[in-house]
């Protein structure tokens, strides 16, 4: 998105180096907000976007540099996995690198009686089966995040 190609192109001026970078957004709002981004900050030489899915676009190129802010509050949630073995075919082979390397997620056992009334509060099971991403503010953390 706009801050995250702000930034590459900012380290890249930082050191001097040349890009060509094509900016893959599959979400509309978000491309609206890329392409105003383009023309304000005039990146038109630099910056190609590509409203594509980036498990069916095709690079003209080779990488040196893949960047992805494919992480949600579970490193999976955005189909995250899939979405960047797919892009690695685009990457430069000998002098390539993806950013993030890697990344991990954590799961940890908590107790909120808040969020335990809310969920009995729609009375099926499928609620209380549901994992959820919630931000606590007041809980019980019953053992050490894994």
């Amino acid at each position: 998105r706009g801050p995250l190609v702000k930034r590459a192109l900012i380290a890249a001026d930082e050191m001097g180096v040349e890009v060509k970078m094509y900016a893959v957004e599959k979400n509309p709002n978000a491309v609206v907000t890329l392409k105003g981004m383009l023309r304000e900050k005039d990146w038109s030489d630099r910056v190609e976007i590509i409203e594509s899915d980036m498990r069916v676009w095709e690079s003209p190129d080779k990488a040196d540099v893949m960047i992805s802010e494919l992480l949600g509050s579970f490193g999976d949630n955005e189909l995250s996995p899939e979405c960047l073995d797919g892009a690695e075919r685009f990457l430069n082979k000998d002098t390539g690198i993806m950013i993030p390397e890697s990344y991990r997620s954590y799961v940890a056992p908590l107790q909120s009686h808040k969020l335990h009334t809310d969920v009995l509060a729609y009375d099926d099971i499928t609620h209380i089966e549901t994992a959820y991403v919630v931000k606590i503010h007041s809980g019980y953390l019953i053992a050490p995040p894994q």
